[in-house]
């Protein structure tokens, strides 16, 4: 096919076709190419370029050798072989797509992925930090998309980064206090082991895809670090949480999935703290909603700036056992999702048992279905992950937002908000997002010193404006171990003696505490480490 003006070719109206420039004749001659067919009528007032195709009788023809040949001589606008172009809507080869229906379903439920995979497949510099009860790092789909800390040396047994941190290549155990931050085992009540979660998670916010095994993750070419906070017995405390959170937002991550919450409402202030905090890094926090199907606000899916996620079914409905109200963000896919499950530990016989009859699972891949909102959250979190690595500008606030306005409207029969709509959220101009005023203008948290200290230590911290101030210390388990200051102050720096007792007058221990300094619509947070 080509593009020509009116003195290139000589075309008879029996169909032949030739040249009077020698170099174009003899390129014709030389492939066959006798006979033409113009395209269309041609349109006025564009110039009188011809749009054409060239014929060749030959057996032995070889279109895009012609096509280059006759490039070449310059005679021609432009000549390309006779491409079939495909529809713009990526399937990747994994081997259980089909059984992923959020990617790609027959109805209207699904996170229209494909078609966002068009436009921006995720990026290896976008990091999607899994705080969890660990990762399998070396699960076929994921150990290629496992962070890596470049700034630290495998097995030296030294701390090369300086971050406190030993060995943490590939993330850190924060309830064992380790460098492995693989799964292990977790049981439930009933006595299933549930330590394959943090691996479902990653699996569906990133796994390897177009990978010709295994499953896709909503994020494509985006990479998982893995935030161990659940220790030996299972447990997940909120000082393991609090440790996670300051390293995802010292490491870099864009985007923190958390599949995890409760519903007692004296952790709001800290989790607030903790949330403000990453945000202040650009950390987009992403957050399930919960799974006892009522309107009971979560946290910290419930805090300001995390992105809430409510759980939907193939069926495009509401999922029984997701929390629901308008405190929550967005909904995603949660009933009956295919992922990826842990096999770097032996699995009891028990929940062997149970995964086989009730989830799936074939005996032998590390795979299988699961329900809850803790796998709408990282689906969201994978979408998130494809909007920063196509949108870079933006800020992270301003990606939830983005999410948030270009998702689906269905009526639920609760509210669970917009259902996601992966293309829309990458396609789509972007939401303006109000300015918001910069914590540094209204409240400053400045400097403590000494820190570490043993016996005092002073917190300082200016005011933009006369104001009602809170100045609270908590220890590194989220509990209040004494207010220093309530009261209103007038504008200026500000300075408060800490001499390491508690609101009994008691010396506490060594350890990590957090000062908090609350305003009205302004919080800030500064750590403190107490060595006696």
């Amino acid at each position: 096919m080509a593009t020509a003006d009116q003195a290139v070719l000589t075309l008879e109206p029996d169909g032949r076709v030739s040249a009077s420039a020698h170099d174009v004749e003899a390129v014709l001659e030389r492939y066959g190419l006798k006979r033409y067919a113009v395209l269309g009528r041609g349109a006025r007032g564009h110039g009188a370029s011809r749009f054409l195709t060239l014929r060749s009788d030959r057996p032995d023809f070889d279109p895009v050798a012609a096509a280059r040949e006759l490039a070449g001589t310059g005679a021609f606008h432009a000549v390309v072989p006779n491409l079939f172009l495909q529809l713009y809507d990526t399937t990747p080869n994994d081997t259980y797509l089909p059984y992923q229906w959020h990617i790609e379903s027959a109805g209207e439920a699904d996170l229209k992925l494909p078609a966002a995979w068009d436009l921006g497949r995720g990026d290896s510099s976008i990091v999607i930090a899994i705080m969890d009860n660990g990762i399998d790092i070396g699960h076929p789909d994921l150990e290629s998309q496992v962070w890596i800390n470049r700034d630290e040396i495998a097995g030296n047994g030294v701390d090369d980064d300086g971050n406190g941190r030993v060995d943490d290549v590939k993330g850190w155990d924060f309830g064992n206090g380790d460098a492995d931050p693989s799964a292990e085992p977790a049981f439930d009540p009933s006595g299933i082991d549930v330590g394959f979660h943090g691996t479902f998670v990653a699996g569906l916010a990133a796994a390897a895809t177009d990978n010709g095994e295994g499953i896709a993750g909503a994020g494509w070419r985006c990479r998982l670090m893995a935030l161990k906070v659940g220790d030996s017995a299972g447990d997940i405390s909120l000082s393991a949480v609090t440790t996670a959170f300051q390293y995802a937002a010292d490491q870099g991550a864009n985007v923190l999935n958390m599949s995890f919450g409760t519903t007692d409402a004296t952790s709001r202030e800290y989790f607030q703290a903790l949330v403000d905090m990453a945000t202040a890094a650009d950390v987009l926090c992403v957050a399930a909603a919960g799974n006892d199907g009522a309107d009971t606000q979560a946290f910290p899916a419930a805090c300001v700036d995390v992105l809430a996620v409510g759980a939907t079914t193939e069926d495009n409905l509401r999922a029984d056992f997701s929390n629901w109200g308008s405190w929550v963000d967005v909904a995603a896919p949660g009933s009956y999702i295919w992922s990826s499950i842990c096999r770097n530990y032996t699995i009891d016989d028990f929940s062997q048992i149970i995964y086989l009859f009730f989830f799936g699972w074939d005996g032998e891949n590390p795979y299988m279905f699961g329900d809850g909102t803790s796998f709408a959250s990282p689906l969201a979190a994978g979408v998130c992950g494809l909007v920063r690595a196509r949108m870079p500008d933006l800020s992270a606030r301003q990606v939830m937002e983005q999410v948030i306005a270009t998702g689906d409207v269905v009526a639920y029969d609760h509210p669970i908000g917009k259902r996601v709509n992966a293309y829309r959220a990458l396609s789509e101009p972007v939401v303006a997002v109000e300015p918001v005023e910069p914590l540094a203008t209204a409240i400053q948290l400045g400097a403590v010193w000494p820190n570490p200290f043993d016996q005092a230590t002073t917190i300082t911290f200016s005011l933009a404006q006369p104001t009602t101030v809170r100045l609270k210390l908590y220890d590194g388990s989220g509990r209040l171990v004494r207010t220093l200051i309530q009261a209103t102050l007038p504008s200026g720096r500000h300075a408060a003696l800490w001499d390491g007792t508690g609101s009994d007058g008691r010396p506490l221990g060594s350890g990590i505490y957090f000062a908090t300094l609350e305003t009205p619509g302004r919080r800030a947070v500064r750590k403190i480490v107490l060595a006696r």
